[in-house]
Formats: C-alpha cells, structure tokens, sequence
C-alpha cells in the first residue's frame, strides 16, 4: 500500500511533464513557435562590404566574337556563350542584334573608365553582423569558381559566391563561412528566352542568409542612344523613359510589384500592377515578364547620365524580408521566394513598341493562366461605373455614429433619373452597406445594414435593375477590418498587428480621419470566402467587388501565416468560388488576381512619377487588358482637373466612373463633389459620347498607341477603328479630318 501511495505522485509527475511538453509543441501555443521571425539584437556593426574584382573586365564581354560557343537556338534567336565572363548574350538572327547579359567592351569609347557593376546575379547577404554585397563576377568569376554546363535548348550558369578568395580557395568550408551556390538556367522556348533562378547555401551558416536577389541587372544595357529607344517600367499604367532626351536630374527608380508590403513597411517610388519590362534600342525591344517571384519583386530603372553610365531596367527579388530597426534586425525563418522565373519575349522592326511589348505580354499572361481567355461581351450601351456609398462613420466630438448616405431606396431613385438622361448601362459598385459602414468591419460577422433598407429593399432595387439590364456589386473587404478578426490577426515582421490604412477621398473630403485597419490571416481565406458565400447566399445582386484584395498584398509572420509569394496564391484561389454563378470586380487590380475578374474600377491612367520631358505614361496596361474586362479609371468627379480624365478616359479606351451620393455630405452643397446632382448633367453628357465612340469596341483589341504630334494621340484597335484625341487649345488636322481642342474623333 505505501509503495503504491510512492509511486503514484511519481507517475502523475512524470505524466503533467509530458503533457506540459505537448502543449509547449502544440502549435500556436508556444510564442517562440508563433513568430517566423529571427530577432538579433545589439547588433554593433551594419558594414556594407563589397569585394572589388582585380580586374572591372569581368563585368563586361569583350564583343561579338567572345561568346564563341553556341548553346540554343529557338525561332529567330540564338543563345550563345562567353566562357571568360561566365556570361551569354541572345543574338537576334534575323536583325543581328545583341543582347548581351553583360556591356560590351568594344561599345566603350577609348580612355573611358571601366564602370559597369553588370553582373548576371548580385546577391545582398546578411552575415550575421555584416551586409555584404555581392555578384557573380567579382565573387565567382574573378575567383574562379564560375562554371556552365550546356543543357538540351540551352545552359546552366553555377556560380559559387564567397565574401573573399580565401574562402573560395578552401577545400572544405567552415560553419562559420559565408558562402552560395546560384544556379541560373538559360534556355530557348519558341523564341522566347526563359531565366530560372534557384540558390543554396553551400557552408550551411545558419547566420548567413540571402536578402535580395538581382537577375540579369545588364541585360540590354546600352549607352548608345537612339532618337525612339526607350525603358518601358510599369509604373501605374505603365510609362516609357526617353533615354535619347537629355535629363540629368533624373534619379534611379524602383517600383513594388503589387505595391508596398505593410507588414515590413518598406516603401519604394510608385506601384506595379503588372510584373513587366521592357527595353527597346534600335529596331529590335525585348519586354520581360516576371513569372515566379513576381510577388516579391521590383523592377528597377536607371538612365545614362554623367553619374549613371548605361540606361537599363532589371528586376530584383526580396527574397528573405528583413527589417532594420536602430540596433535591432528582423528577419524572416524562411524564404518568401525559392526559386525566379523571368520570360523574355523578343520584337524587332514595326513591332519594337510598348505597344507590342503589351501584345507579347499579353499572350505570355494568358499562356501562362493568369489573364482569361475569355473576351468582354459586347452589350447595347457601354457601362458606366458608379460608386455609391451607402452609410459611413462621422466623429462628433468622442462619438461615432454611422451616418446614411445613400439608402437602397434613394440608389434607385439615382438610377432611374440616370436612365431618364441617357444612361443606360450602369455597373453599381455599392460600398458601406454591411456592418459598420464604410469603415466596414471583418465581413464574416457583418449583416446587411437595416437602416439602409434591408433586404426587400436592396431585393426591390435589384429587380429594377436587372430589368433595365445593369449590375449591381456588392462592395466587401476581405483581407482588412476595423475590428478583430474570428481566425487572428496577420502580425508584422516586427511582431505587432499588422495594420493598413485605406485611401479614402470621401473621409479626406468631410474632414474625417481615416482609420488603420487589422489585416487578417491569409491562411484562413478560403474558410472566410465560404462564410461570405452562405451569408449573402438570400440577398438580391449581381456580384462582389473584391475591393481591398485588388490592391493590397503583405506577408503574415504570425504562426501559421503565408509570405507575399504564397500569400498571391492563396488569394487568387480562395476567391475564384466568388465568380461562380456571380460577377466580380475590383479595385486597382493587382494582375495575380485577375483571371476570375470581369470588372476592374481605379485602374490607374498614368504613372506616379512626375512625367517629363523624358519620362511619359503610357497605356501599357489598358493595352493589355482592354478586350478581356472591362475598366474605369478613379471617379471623374474626385479628380482635379476632371476635362482632362474625361479626355484620358477616350484614349486609353476606359469605362466612365462616378463616384457619388444621394446625401450631401457638406453644409456648401453646391461644391460637394460627391453630392450626385452637381455632376449628373455632365456626366450624362460624356456618357453620351463616350459610348457611342467606345461601345462597340470593349471586346475589341487596342493594337497600338502613340503621339501624332505634340498633345495629339491615336489609339488603334484591331477592328480598323482609330480614336484621336486632342489634349491643346487649337484644332488639330488628321487623315483629312479636324480633331477640335480639347476633343477627340474616331475614325473608322
């Protein structure tokens, strides 16, 4: 009996220690288990160590006759090597151009420095206490340690990169060393130059990790400018950099692919909503398209001048996010992106334009699943795309309360007044309409709002307005919320909530603050976007606008979360179930998620950065995209100078959008730009001329764009249709036909 009364103690010890074991490995319920991110403190040194080579030759190709060695060839294009650089070039056959991975010495004029930090890939690593600096051909062709093996259609680059040449001099590394292995395969498809990019750590440091990647930073550099060549960047709708115009004030650029990630607050010059490049020297361009990696990428540009030797545009990855803090650094356990993949697609003669790098890019996008096959269905009138906002939070002194803007009533009264003035077609995007207005709270606990209707009055305005054969989209957010979320909250690098703060012109406009909003766990998605489906599943409306998806991406470093790269995925999938049996739309339009969607509103009609003499938008984007959904530019009515959008509108081939309500939201109601009555006659004037010059083309492709003269361009589609439009006080004459100023013809 008392060795019994021992023992048992003993064994209820032992089995509370298991179980407390357990518990500590369950996940979730060990916070060092939670983070996904390595924290070092105290950090002493940040060094930035870059390791000369003996000689700067390594960072060029002697000429035309050093790539000796022919790997591939595919179509009119040959892929050739140069073994002393460890290097290639892509030679067009047809035109005997060059792309060269590296400049060309003998293009260097003679008694000029040697420059160039060219490298086929530069690497940022993080030792530990030191960042280094990193490339290819000093660190791996200077030393040696740079080797190449021809493939089938073409050739794998190895180089094995050390901070040092002792290091690469050792027989066997160290735990200590710092050292990596970057393959980059090479090959030809049906004429088209793929570039796959995968790397290891060779000594196994676990102190040591790659930051950030560039691919190819030379390709098709060049100095040498002609009248028409240009960068093209994706910068809004896309934008072109004149490198044959003088302009020594510009300044290097980078652009975040799908926009910044707020979850490590790093922050580059504007937003790509199209992981694309391109460069066009000469009669031949090359448009690049990022296709793994691309959600953590960024396409960087630079011009010649006295203080940038070459004109070139690359992509770099950031592969591992890390933060910088004062003495504090913090990293991410894993890699966001394993392996890059990048498409060069090749054009020469009348084809060397940004509007047939759009054309190759969107081929490349559809063969590769992510644009649509389908085309847009032509209807009798073009839609017009209107915002409306059905409630909205106002301060009053500590309060909120939510305030009625437009009730489902009043939205049907809009649009019958609408349709008495000849606006046909409407594409109703209504927003504020579940709980918390607005600022909508985590849509899987929100209800429909009742003092906006409820349902049989939001059932009643959707009967009308299927009848008058127009759409009505019901605005959700899915990845923020002003409250918390059922499933957590993605948490920053830093460890904190992870927070973003929407642009909303309507709170600027009534002085009220716009909130930062929790973002959720992207992991959980789909579960959410089923809850979604079951809880609208009795209410009356054609569709969703997914709005915050379109434009916001962030990496989640809580247990359990996804990094951008896997993040786009996940997205693009959980919300595919949406567009069954509905239509879908969406803000900005961040182009992972684009397949499933038939709308797009906000799309951007110009470029962040300032335009120039040099620097200019273009349709870049639209010229992709306009036959495959349909879109809108921001509301005409929030713009600044709206004349001049309503003109923009014509050219890039865009749907009107209006953003308004039925209640005045300032005391002047005569200046509220957002109060409908004030712009509902213009409105439906330009609604007029733009469907009768847009209508008939939504399904049709824009085949080409360019300036006629100075302020007059031309937009071509592949039906025949040309549409001029004239940006300057005095009529313009073209083909015999007078573009008034300030106006636009078409011409069939």
């Amino acid at each position: 009996m008392t060795i019994m009364n021992d023992k048992k103690p003993l064994f209820f010890r032992i089995l509370a220690a298991v179980l407390c074991l357990c518990m500590l490995t369950l996940p979730g319920c060990s916070k060092k288990e939670e983070t996904g991110v390595t924290v070092k403190k105290h950090i002493e040194t940040r060094n930035t160590v870059t390791m000369p080579a003996e000689d700067a030759k390594v960072h060029y190709s002697e000429n035309a006759q050093a790539f000796s060695e022919k790997a591939a060839s595919s179509g009119f294009v040959e892929l050739k090597i140069d073994p002393s650089s460890n290097s290639f070039c892509i030679l067009e056959t047809s035109r005997n151009k060059i792309w060269s991975a590296l400049p060309l010495l003998d293009e260097i004029a003679s008694g000029e420095a040697l420059t160039s930090n060219a490298s086929t890939v530069a690497l940022t690593v993080n030792g530990g206490t030191d960042i280094y600096i990193l490339n290819s051909q000093d660190n791996s062709v200077a030393y040696g340690t740079a080797t190449y093996n021809l493939l089938e259609n073409g050739a794998e680059f190895i180089y094995d990169i050390y901070t040092d040449k002792t290091s690469a001099e050792k027989k066997v590394l160290e735990k200590s060393d710092i050292a990596f292995r970057v393959k980059l395969k090479v090959t030809l498809t049906d004429g088209s130059m793929y570039a796959d990019c995968t790397y290891e750590n060779l000594s196994g440091n676990p102190d040591a990790f790659i930051e950030s990647v560039e691919i190819l930073n030379g390709f098709g550099a060049f100095n040498n400018s002609h009248k028409d060549d240009f960068l093209l960047v994706p910068d809004g709708s896309g934008a072109i950099i004149k490198t044959a115009t003088y302009d020594e004030s510009f300044e290097p650029l980078t652009f975040g692919v799908y926009g910044d990630d707020p979850s490590t607050g790093i922050e580059s010059d504007g937003t790509a909503i199209v992981p694309a490049f391109g460069i066009k020297h000469g009669d031949s361009a090359f448009v690049a398209l990022i296709q793994k990696g691309d959600a953590v990428a960024s396409v960087n540009a630079d011009k010649a001048t006295t203080v940038s030797e070459y004109n070139k545009v690359y992509s770099s990855f950031n592969v591992t996010p890390s933060v910088y803090e004062n003495e504090t650094v913090y990293s991410s356990k894993s890699s966001a992106a394993n392996e890059i993949s990048l498409c060069y697609r090749f054009l020469s003669g009348n084809n060397a334009t940004y509007a047939g790098l759009a054309s190759a890019c969107r081929e490349q996008l559809i063969r590769n699943s992510v644009l649509s096959t389908k085309t847009v269905e032509n209807s009798d009138y073009l839609p017009f795309c209107l915002t409306l906002t059905g409630a909205t939070k106002n301060s009053f002194g500590p309060f909120r309360y939510l305030n009625k803007l437009t009730t489902f009533e009043q939205a049907q009264d809009m649009l019958i007044r609408m349709k008495n003035k000849g606006i046909n077609n409407v594409s109703v995007r209504y927003s504020g309409v579940f709980s918390g207005g607005l600022d909508s709270k985590n849509i899987e606990n929100s209800r429909l709002l009742t003092r906006l209707g409820g349902e049989d009055k939001l059932s009643e305005l959707f009967d009308y307005i299927s009848s008058q054969k127009m759409s009505l989209y019901l605005d959700i957010n899915l990845l923020s919320s002003s409250g918390s979320f059922n499933s957590g909250n993605a948490e920053s690098i830093t460890k904190r909530n992870s927070l973003y703060t929407p642009d909303s012109l309507l709170n600027d406009y009534t002085g009220n603050i716009s909130s930062a909003r929790k973002l959720r766990k992207i992991s959980t998605l789909s579960d959410v976007v089923a809850t979604v489906l079951n809880n609208t599943k009795n209410l009356s409306f054609s569709g969703y606008c997914i709005s915050d998806a379109g434009n916001l991406l962030y990496s989640d470093f809580s247990h359990g979360g996804l990094l951008r790269e896997d993040a786009s995925v996940q997205i693009a999938k959980s919300i595919a179930p949406l567009s069954t049996d509905h239509s879908t739309m969406t803000s900005t339009g961040n182009f992972y998620m684009l397949k499933n969607i038939d709308t797009v509103i906000n799309l951007p009609l110009e470029s962040a950065a300032s335009e120039s003499g040099s620097y200019v938008s273009v349709p870049f984007v639209q010229l992709i995209l306009h036959g495959i959904v349909d879109y809108a530019g921001e509301a005409v009515n929030t713009s600044i100078n709206s004349n001049e959008l309503l003109l923009k509108y014509i050219e890039y081939g865009a749907c009107p959008h209006y953003e308004w309500n039925y209640e005045p939201v300032t005391d002047t109601t005569e200046t509220d730009i957002f109060y409908y009555d004030n712009t509902i006659n213009t409105a439906a004037e330009f609604y007029t001329k733009a469907n009768e010059a847009l209508n008939d083309l939504r399904n049709a492709r824009m085949t080409d764009h360019y300036e006629v003269e100075n302020g007059v361009f031309c937009t071509e589609y592949d039906t025949g249709s040309m549409i001029y439009v004239n940006y300057t006080d005095s009529d313009c004459t073209v083909l015999g036909a007078v573009v008034e100023a300030r106006s636009f013809i078409r011409i069939n």
